[in-house]
């Protein structure tokens, strides 16, 4: 038995969606194109397939991939060593043999690109009416219908492409999601908001316009234009218009993409409830729809903020403007002029007997006078926050400036003389007592 032959055995097994079978037999052709299109079960071991994981890994396969085919596979396997379809083992050759994926950010879109993809199907709208001209996507107001509706609901895109005339409830502006369609097996609705509310109203009179029935495909964009000749709308039509929104706004988006979007902007209010978007998004648990939900900065740094005012570890005194990079605010700051020098020419000597206190206290008044002292202290210092800090800064400055000016006050080469009492009479010279 080759393992094609073993998965289409388990899928007959099993009612599985379209999507799902497409899974399981993808895995098991990545399986052959490694072991070749003749290998049996039989000859695939626990490590052969270790062999196959590092081979795809090293090719650049990456990790969450791998995971897929290898839970496939051990589902297939494991189906057969319970059924005894396979009697020549009873050990799953898939069983542990799955990687830890790097956990990334949710794939969220940021709203100018949104918005801007909004803008730009605006225009072809507008385009495509007045002109007659067929836009790049056309039509474009079914585009933008099936644009908003993803945004607005996050549904998957394979209930998008089930949706009949007949679930559309327009009386009590609900969408019906039919539990055969969904991943989950479970029915449930959405509500048509005020921001679809004008595209689906078109949509549905585009349907009596082309003669839809209650059961037909209400979102297939075959039936409203000529340039089409499929029967149905496949996920391929819709991927294809996203491709050439992701191609004009350089952001790459997706149906699932606008998920996460949804998911993250409904946790971001101020009523926020983490069971309303798993509700809306149809998760089966709640842990899924936090793995869609994309970490808030602005709302970690409000909190931590918060913390550090209430115990005191920051004083809010003043707003400060933190938008500009602080390698801006550097080459942006002006240059400070250099302070002015001080004459290097030797100060004229002064008897120790001439120098009293009248003269000690012009020598800190010109110290204590513009320019220099007040240009000194405005340049070189800057005035801090705190008043303890400033207190202590000025008491430094007031001692370095009666330091200098006992300094002049001395003979030509001699050692200053710290310990001199500023406005006392200088002791005389040990010769002239």
């Amino acid at each position: 038995m080759t393992p094609l032959q073993l998965t289409e055995e388990y899928l007959f097994a099993h009612d599985l969606r379209e999507a799902s079978q497409k899974t399981y037999r993808a895995a098991t052709r990545a399986l052959m194109k490694h072991f070749g299109s003749t290998v049996t079960v039989q000859e695939i071991t626990h490590r052969s397939v270790l062999e196959w994981r590092r081979k795809v890994l090293e090719q650049g396969l990456s990790k969450r991939s791998w995971n897929t085919y290898s839970s496939h596979l051990r589902t297939v396997w494991g189906y057969a060593i319970e059924y005894e379809l396979l009697t020549h083992s009873q050990i799953n050759p898939f069983k542990k043999t799955g990687v830890t994926p790097p956990k990334r950010p949710s794939k969220t879109v940021a709203l100018d690109a949104i918005q801007s993809a909004r803008s730009w199907l605006k225009v072809l709208d507008s385009s495509e009416h007045c002109t007659g001209e067929r836009a790049r996507i056309t039509p474009v107001w079914f585009w933008r219908c099936v644009f908003e509706t993803f945004y607005e609901t996050g549904i998957r895109l394979n209930a998008l492409l089930c949706i009949r005339k007949c679930d559309v409830d327009w009386k009590r502006k609900m969408i019906l999601i039919r539990a055969e369609t969904e991943k989950t097996h479970r029915e449930f609705s959405v509500p048509i908001t005020d921001g679809i509310a004008p595209h689906i109203q078109r949509l549905l009179q585009e349907a009596e316009h082309v003669g839809m029935s209650h059961h037909d495909q209400l979102f297939n964009v075959n039936r409203f234009s000529r340039h089409y000749a499929r029967k149905e709308m496949n996920a391929d039509q819709v991927e294809a218009m996203y491709r050439k929104l992701t191609e004009k706004t350089g952001v790459r988006m997706t149906p699932h993409r606008f998920r996460h979007t949804l998911a993250s902007d409904l946790m971001k209010q101020h009523e926020r409830n983490i069971h309303v978007a798993k509700d809306l998004l149809n998760h089966s648990n709640i842990q899924t729809t936090m793995s869609y939900i994309e970490t808030d900065h602005d709302q970690i740094r409000a909190v931590l903020n918060e913390r550090s005012l209430a115990q005191g570890a920051v004083a809010q005194t003043r707003k400060v403007d933190y938008s500009g990079s602080p390698q801006e605010a550097a080459h942006s700051r002006p240059a400070l002029p250099r302070p002015t020098q001080r004459n290097s020419s030797p100060s004229p000597q002064v008897p120790a007997e001439e120098v009293t206190s009248a003269g000690t206290d012009q020598q800190i008044q010109a110290y204590n006078s513009p320019p220099f002292c007040t240009q000194r202290r405005a340049e070189a210092i800057p005035l801090p926050a705190d008043n303890l800090e400033q207190d202590l800064l000025f008491a430094l400055l007031a001692q370095h400036l009666l330091r200098q000016a006992s300094l002049t006050t001395t003979e030509g080469n001699c050692a200053p003389r710290w310990g001199t009492v500023v406005g006392k009479k200088a002791s005389p010279p040990l010769a002239d007592r």
